[in-house]
């Protein structure tokens, strides 16, 4: 494959999309609350899509492979197991890493005002608005261009990772965040099928998301009276 300008523009918003999104919102003051903000993140995904429109191409040229669904159950069963597991083993020694996961924590806890459906909006679009650019588009073109699948999963893993750094995460949860980057960065390269990696993202999201509550910190004293006041005022 060579590279063409339109093959070159889906990699950049492929990788860094998020961030140019992001400033550009910042740029013409297109701000929202914390739902706004997950709903803007389809705008990478659909520009992707028009990406392969444009160069002739049909999904599957993006991992959209589904052989058999109950393959696909089992892909989606499998990498659930990795992901847990991995979460499992790994804590004991995350728990003696930086901060201890306190960060990470707190931007769990973050999450835990909105309801349960925000929730679960917000762990399907990060599973969507994810997956595809970061590895269907990202991996299958790199890999195609260079000839080296190790290769565009690596520059696709540091991609994932280091587009979470923000408001939400900071350097503390991104190191942690490596972790399920680095996981679904393989089983894409294993399963090379897009759906099953976004199942398998959207699930693990919202199990973290749906115990957000766990993490929420502690209504201290003066909260309380501030919140008390508010009442009273009204």
């Amino acid at each position: 494959m060579e590279l063409t300008p339109v093959i070159a523009v889906g990699l950049v918003v492929a990788l860094v999309g998020f961030e140019l999104l992001h400033r550009v919102r910042e740029r013409f003051g297109w701000t929202g609350g914390p739902m706004a903000d997950h709903a803007w993140k389809w705008v990478v995904p659909a520009f992707v899509l028009l990406v392969v429109a444009a160069e002739g191409r049909t999904l599957a040229s993006i991992g959209w492979r589904v052989e058999s669904t109950l393959l696909l159950v089992w892909q989606v069963a499998v990498g659930l197991a990795a992901m847990l597991g991995t979460n499992m083993l790994l804590a004991p020694l995350w728990s003696r890493v930086g901060d201890g996961g306190q960060s990470l924590a707190e931007g769990i806890g973050s999450f835990a005002s909105l309801s349960v459906s925000e929730r679960l909006f917000v762990a399907v679009t990060a599973g969507v608005t994810e997956e595809i650019p970061y590895h269907g588009y990202a991996v299958e073109r790199l890999a195609a261009l260079t000839g080296s699948v190790p290769l565009a999963g690596v520059v696709s893993f540091a991609a994932f990772t280091l587009g979470h750094l923000g408001e939400t995460w900071d350097r503390q949860a991104v190191l942690r965040i490596a972790q399920p980057a680095l996981v679904t960065t393989l089983l894409y390269l294993w399963f090379r099928s897009l759906p099953a990696l976004i199942a398998i993202h959207a699930l693990n999201d919202a199990f973290g998301l749906l115990v957000a509550d766990r993490y929420a910190p502690e209504p201290t004293e003066e909260s309380e009276s501030s919140a008390a006041t508010s009442w009273l005022d009204e």
